[in-house]
């Protein structure tokens, strides 16, 4: 069922009644039922609020339109909220805001929400979120505004096309005057983008687009079934993104993908990236390594990597900000330099000795930046060549990451670890 909004019906906020003490925002357009509603028209107004969504499973298409307000005040173009239960599934699309002091804001008690092909300008802040289950990706972000958000502001896992090639990755957002460093071929940069500001809750980008998003054309969107638990100090894990850093927590079921023409044979529905080595045997680890940086420092580390997948990162110059499989030693490749004491067994031309290399795993939370970011590192490597071929052989053979170091030879039979 469609609603087309248009600036007349002011009387749509009268719809339904609300409790004597919830705060009601002066709004244009009130929302109050659930459906699928169409901007007809732009809309500008003097009034607090542009739209004030007080409902659950409501889709707002902006057809393209835009939604101008008086930034002189403290106003809010869209506004998610309610006092009474909860607000779910709520999606908001193909929509400019502009002139606002806050572009879009949720409530604590919103859930599931996605903002989508939208346009941000010349608002002081273009989010201020505190949704559970945001997914907020292929917006235009003008220069000059900030966001709060609570979770990362980027999109499940889509299978896409981007410059002729098609990709199964994730999206975030593109930024007017942001370059990033690193270009990936998926379109996006390398790093997180943190927007500008002091609130320890600004928001974060994983995924900051290289192009505009009318360059990515979304074919498939893909959703692991995930159940959420809660961590010990009661803050729930909104998105797949937390993943990286407590894999306890979570039980993922197969998703219901089917590989497209770029996934490599094998048959079989999957959720990681179409590059993954075919003799990685478990789901579990597949699904890290397609979460992770994988990084090399010679030529030779280069092509161990490449076993694991295709697209490989040269450590220099490069910065960790998410999961990584750091592949060879500290010699050649200076991420392993850089954190090889922080793990159990440091490796050393000496230790764990001739032909012998070790798997081991750090957790590792960054408490530097304005956000708190929590990710996984792999170390394979060994005290020669042979040593971290035969940690990297016995990788593609776990189940699932180890929670101690394993220690590994190259035998004339292949690798075999050391008890």
């Amino acid at each position: 069922m469609k609603r087309f909004l248009i600036l007349a019906i002011v009387a749509l906020s009268m719809l339904v009644s609300v409790s004597a003490d919830m705060y009601i925002p002066e709004a244009n357009m009130t929302i109050n039922e659930s459906g699928t509603y169409v901007l007809s028209e732009d809309i500008l107004t003097l009034n607090e609020t542009g739209i004030w969504i007080n409902a659950s499973n409501v889709i707002l298409d902006g057809n393209n339109h835009v939604v101008t307000g008086n930034s002189t005040s403290e106003t809010t173009g869209i506004s998610v909220y309610t006092a009474n239960d909860k607000i779910e599934n709520i999606t908001i699309k193909n929509l400019k805001i502009k002139n606002w002091s806050t572009g879009i804001r949720t409530g604590w008690n919103v859930k599931n929400i996605t903002v989508i092909t939208c346009e941000f300008e010349d608002n002081e802040d273009f989010l201020d979120s505190y949704a559970s289950g945001q997914y907020f990706y292929l917006n235009t972000i003008h220069e000059n505004q900030s966001a709060e958000s609570y979770t990362p502001l980027a999109s499940p896992k889509l299978v896409y096309t981007y410059g002729g090639n098609e990709y199964t990755y994730r999206l975030g957002n593109y930024y007017e005057g942001y370059k990033g460093t690193g270009n990936e071929e998926e379109g996006v940069y390398n790093g997180v983008y943190v927007m500008d500001g002091e609130s320890p809750f600004m928001a974060c980008d994983p995924y900051p687009l290289i192009k505009t998003p009318e360059n990515y054309k979304i074919i498939k969107t893909l959703y692991p079934e995930v159940e959420l638990k809660y961590e010990e100090d009661g803050a729930l894990i909104g998105d797949i993104f937390a993943l990286e850093s407590r894999f306890e927590n979570y039980v993922i079921t197969d998703a219901p993908v089917t590989p497209t023409s770029s996934s490599s044979s094998g048959g079989g529905g999957r959720s990681y990236d179409s590059d993954i080595s075919d003799e990685i045997g478990s789901k579990v680890i597949k699904n890290f390594v397609s979460s992770a940086t994988v990084i090399y420092g010679n030529e030779i580390d280069e092509n161990y990597a490449n076993q694991l997948r295709e697209r490989v990162q040269n450590a220099e110059g490069f910065t960790i900000s998410g999961n990584a499989v750091i592949v060879g030693g500290p010699l050649a490749n200076g991420f392993a330099k850089e954190y090889n004491d922080q793990f159990e067994m440091p490796i050393s031309n000496d230790y764990p000795g001739e032909n012998k290399g070790i798997i081991q795993v750090l957790k590792v939370q960054d408490n530097s930046g304005k956000i708190v970011q929590s990710y996984t590192i792999v170390y394979i490597a060994g005290s020669d060549r042979l040593g971290t071929q035969a940690a990297l052989e016995y990788f593609k053979t776990l189940d699932e990451l180890p929670n101690g170091p394993i220690m590994v030879e190259w035998t004339a039979n292949g690798p075999v670890v050391v008890e």
